[in-house]
């Protein structure tokens, strides 16, 4: 079956007629009700905590400044030196903190 968009509009129509209606003879809902009050929102106790917890967060410096600039000092003088035991205990640590991925046949 074969639909005709052709004919669709998307102009308002009048149910009796079918024929469509010019914007002054369109009909204007009107309401006796008194207007929508404004929404009121409440946070609660533990949402008022979590959203301060939140600001403190990130109020704080999660960079350690003091840090950066000796490892910096220490990578132009060419000083730095990297310990690779070090760094592959720190890996295996992080990975074995990671849930188990299961195998699959594939």
């Amino acid at each position: 079956m074969a639909i005709d968009l052709r004919t669709v509009t998307g102009k308002a129509v009048d149910p009796a007629t079918g024929k469509p209606l010019s914007r002054q003879k369109m009909p204007v809902e009107t309401s006796s009700e008194s207007p929508a009050q404004a929404d009121a929102v409440s946070l609660t106790d533990a949402a008022t905590k979590l959203r301060e917890a939140s600001q403190a967060f990130v109020s704080e410096a999660v960079i350690d400044t003091a840090l950066v600039a000796r490892v910096a000092s220490a990578l132009n003088a060419g000083t730095y030196e990297i310990d690779a035991e070090q760094i592959a205990a720190k890996i295996i640590e992080m990975e074995a903190q990671l849930p188990a991925e299961e195998m699959s046949d594939g």
